[in-house]
């Protein structure tokens, strides 16, 4: 685990809250930590003082870093997130398709609110943000980890 500096920590945040038109400044004042296969954590724990040698995770999972542009957020990530802008408004249809791992066709949405240069939206039901989504040609995909994934029969 890496321990990202203040620096990359305030570029995240700033691009964050510029994205999703939303005051982010409290999130400043977690520890953000980054594993090998790109994922993000954050948490109250200061690592440096704990002195272990191997950690695989710590804290709450945040998102995933694709590339510089590119950072999705976690399910429980996007809980820290009030997007104003550049989300998506689902109805229960698409709800329970979206919760059982379908991707959403863009005129299945109650309500989708996008900018071009944001590549994942924030995904919203009954005012609880469930993740983030990409939109892709006419397509949202979803992002819902398959051990997080309803059984199609059950909900439907």
């Amino acid at each position: 685990m890496e321990k990202l500096k203040k620096s990359q920590v305030k570029e995240l945040i700033d691009r964050l809250s510029f994205l999703y038109s939303c005051d982010l400044e409290y999130l400043k004042s977690y520890n953000y930590y980054l594993n090998k296969g790109g994922k993000l954590y954050l948490s109250k724990i200061n690592l440096d003082s704990l002195n272990l040698d191997r950690v695989n995770s710590i804290g709450l999972y945040f998102g995933t870093i694709h590339d510089n542009d590119r950072f999705r957020l976690s399910i429980e990530g996007s809980k820290f997130i009030s997007p104003k802008r550049n989300y998506i408004k689902l109805n229960e249809v698409s709800f329970k398709s979206y919760i059982t791992g379908e991707n959403l066709f863009k005129e299945e949405v109650e309500e989708i609110n996008w900018e071009e240069q944001c590549p994942f939206l924030i995904v919203i039901y009954n005012e609880e943000n469930l993740g983030a989504a990409n939109v892709k040609d006419k397509n949202i995909l979803c992002y819902v980890p398959k051990s997080r994934k309803l059984d199609f029969n059950k909900v439907f």
